[in-house]
């Protein structure tokens, strides 16, 4: 099997993942998180189904595009086993806003990971403050949504050159519990109501509210690939339709609320522009 393929994403709007049901609490419907964390999360499973989809529709327009039984595999009787693996997309920068603009947050183990693997930022001690790592002046306290903090000053800038994502114009480091609240207190929830089919009017005593993560935030995840179940296709070719399917995310979307105007999330390239 390959070295997993890494993939960064911006959502372009809201993106709603159920976590299935109802439930008593802030949101009628919440969205699916990381047990371990609490951050939400995208389900391999789900950018599989998405991916498979759009794969379809790329295959009827390009006929020489790998046998999709193989490459995503077959749940039907044979159960065959696809080529590709794909893991969770986890929160990596995450925007709040202030009062100077939007904020991207994240914690060191995340840029470490994904954005700047080499620089060995060193995780905040202090969940009271922030470190300023672009775009803000070190010398003022921070808003971050409700949050008022002070900066941490031990830290250097990161430079717009040694960032591949251009667009996070303001960037800073937080502590693991920090980015766990900031996350979810800033997480877009909106109100619905339901409409009758028949009268096409509201339905009384249908108003729910839904949670989704918001327009902006960077995700992370990898795909793998096992050319040993290929029979006979190539990297490549595999790769190719990974191209062409990764578009339809950016065109239809993923998850659910799509007739709200959910979904939408484009991959980024290296120099991170979509």
């Amino acid at each position: 099997m390959n070295e997993p393929m890494r993939h960064m994403a911006r959502c372009l709007d809201p993106v709603h993942i159920g976590a299935g049901g109802y439930q008593l609490g802030r949101v009628d419907m919440s969205i699916v998180r990381e047990p371990a964390t609490g951050i939400p999360k995208i389900p391999g499973t789900s950018l599989a189904g998405a991916v498979r989809a759009y794969a379809e529709m790329a295959k009827e327009e390009d006929a020489s595009l790998p046998d999709l039984r193989i490459v995503f595999g077959d749940g039907g009787i044979e159960g065959r086993q696809g080529m590709l693996r794909f893991y969770d997309a986890d929160v990596v920068l995450f925007p709040v806003i202030s009062d100077q603009g939007t904020v991207w947050a994240s914690t060191a183990d995340r840029l470490n990971n994904w954005v700047y693997p080499s620089s060995g930022i060193k995780p905040a001690t202090n969940d009271d403050k922030v470190i300023i790592l672009r775009g803000l002046p070190n010398d003022k306290p921070v808003n971050l949504g409700w949050l008022l903090l002070e900066t941490d000053t031990t830290a250097s800038p990161v430079t717009s050159e040694q960032s591949s994502l251009q667009f996070v114009t303001r960037l800073v480091l937080v502590s693991d519990k920090l980015f766990h609240h900031l996350v979810n207190d800033n997480l877009e929830v909106r109100t619905s109501v339901r409409i009758d089919d028949t009268t096409g009017a509201a339905k009384s005593g249908q108003l729910f509210t839904y949670e989704a993560i918001p327009r902006g935030t960077v995700l992370g995840f990898e795909v793998a690939i096992d050319d040993r179940r290929g029979n006979g296709i190539q990297v490549d070719d595999v790769n190719r339709l990974l191209e062409k399917a990764f578009h339809g995310l950016k065109l239809l979307g993923i998850g659910g609320m799509g007739t709200r105007g959910f979904g939408r999330i484009e991959l980024l390239r290296e120099n991170g522009k979509a």
